[in-house]
């Protein structure tokens, strides 16, 4: 946007300043001839063609380095917008962690692990898979229940053999009014209830993927803050970060709750890129400055994204960042490069001392040095 606007006010003024040279060495006394080269010169070595190119040319090098290291950026202005990025919030399951749950614990016997897979089946959230599957690994049986009903950011609610089952974290019971102990222990919690008394719960827990903490490191290196907003516990969610080295975790929030939380943190911090993987991510994809998804995520979250790693590796997260900021840097060298050269020449041809030759070279030589310049990022490290 900003290299038209510059070529809207250029194009006009030396357009205008052809003209005036051309009027000056004709009442200077010179020919029409010698008067006429000296025009169309200044008009030559104006042309906006390096300008035209300064950007573009960047910004499809900058895609094409990303979409080499697995990163797409959807527009040119995804791009732009990720160079900015001032603080990075991540979600944790699937994005720092691997999301590859197992049943670690299950406290009140087999029985609750059954009745939880039963509720749990019909959900693709890799808690509910995990749970799924260890009841399959033990050749149970399972039965559809005769309602389901899946509260965002809490559980299930469910009727089986006419009792009611509640499936979740802690705010579920408790806003049901169910009574239950409560431990602190590294994982993801599921807590059941039947008909409004606490049976028991499944311990779930995931593995930190590899690199977190790395890119992390990378992140803070840079200047660019990081906090976790996630749905999880907060006991599971302050293990994880302080194991790959976030600071600050807002942990238990519902999907809105995340939008708003992130609006909080932009308004305090700065330009906020979200990386989410999960269809609850959607919202503050959305409306996050920039919104990044794990490839391996759910199609809702890819569709609301700006970026998409198709990696899904944290890592990707700082090498996006380094692309972008590149990239701009490359983008502004051109634009500041064709018009000095520019100007510079047109002053020579406004005294007479800038051939045809040299106006050419003014024009395609330095639309050419653009794109050369342009082509460094594919071998910035």
């Amino acid at each position: 946007k900003i290299a038209d606007k510059v070529s809207g006010i250029f194009v006009p003024a030396v357009i205008s300043i052809s003209v005036v040279t051309i009027l000056v060495w004709l009442i200077a006394g010179q020919s029409v001839g010698f008067a006429l080269a000296r025009g169309i010169s200044v008009l030559v070595i104006s042309c906006p063609c390096a300008l035209g190119l300064a950007t573009p040319v960047a910004i499809m090098v900058g895609n094409g380095m990303g979409a080499k290291h697995g990163i797409l950026f959807k527009t040119a202005v995804s791009l732009e917008e990720t160079g900015k990025t001032e603080i990075v919030a991540l979600d944790k399951t699937g994005t720092i962690t691997k999301g590859d749950f197992t049943v670690q614990k299950i406290v009140g016997g087999d029985e609750l692990l059954e009745i939880c897979a039963n509720c749990e089946q019909q959900s693709t959230h890799p808690i509910a898979e995990s749970i799924v599957a260890a009841a399959k690994a033990r050749n149970m049986e399972l039965r559809r229940p005769e309602e389901l009903e899946e509260l965002a950011g809490r559980g299930i609610r469910a009727k089986l053999d006419g009792k009611e089952i509640l499936c979740g974290n802690e705010r579920l019971l408790t806003e049901k009014g169910v009574s239950f102990p409560k431990s602190r222990e590294y994982g993801t919690k599921v807590l059941v209830a039947v008909d409004d008394v606490y049976q028991g719960y499944l311990l779930i827990a995931d593995t930190i993927k590899t690199g977190a903490e790395n890119a992390v490191r990378a992140l803070r290196d840079s200047g660019i803050e990081t906090v976790m907003l996630t749905g999880d516990a907060e006991e599971s969610a302050k293990a994880v970060a302080g194991a790959v080295g976030i600071r600050e975790v807002h942990a238990g929030l519902l999907p809105q709750q995340k939008l708003e939380r992130l609006q909080s943190i932009r308004e305090t911090k700065g330009a906020a890129m979200f990386v989410g993987d999960g269809i609850n991510d959607a919202p503050v994809l959305a409306g996050a400055d920039v919104g990044a998804a794990m490839g391996s995520g759910a199609d809702a979250a890819i569709e609301a994204a700006d970026v998409v790693f198709m990696t899904s590796d944290v890592a990707a997260v700082p090498q996006a960042l380094r692309i972008s900021r590149q990239t701009a840097r490359i983008a502004w060298q051109n634009v500041v490069f064709a018009l000095a050269v520019k100007l510079a020449v047109m002053i020579l041809g406004l005294c007479g001392y800038a051939s045809m030759w040299l106006a050419v070279i003014a024009d395609s030589g330095v639309a050419l040095l653009c794109v050369l310049n342009s082509i460094r990022i594919l071998y910035k490290k």
